[in-house]
């Protein structure tokens, strides 16, 4: 799974947050989301599906548009990378 620019907005409410995939599936883990489930919202966000879990509501941002700080490569090991996702 590659980082990619998600926008996100908690259930209920109208407004809404530019962040990047690390940062969700993060925040999915810590809502109890295991490891495949998190690869099936990534193949779905990545097909351009809105998809609503946990209380938040995703999609991606389509890669013509520019946001400052958003979408950049994680700054570690292959190795501890995979250890990211594996935990």
């Amino acid at each position: 799974m590659k980082n990619i620019p998600i926008r996100a907005s908690i259930e209920g409410q109208t407004s809404m947050v530019d962040t990047d995939w690390l940062a969700i599936m993060a925040t999915l883990k810590k809502r109890g989301i295991e490891q495949e489930e998190l690869q099936l919202i990534y193949s779905q966000l990545m097909a351009h599906l809105r998809i609503t879990t946990r209380g938040l509501t995703l999609s991606k941002i389509p890669q013509s548009t520019s946001i400052a700080g958003i979408t950049r490569e994680p700054k570690v090991s292959s190795r501890d990378y995979i250890g990211m996702v594996g935990a």
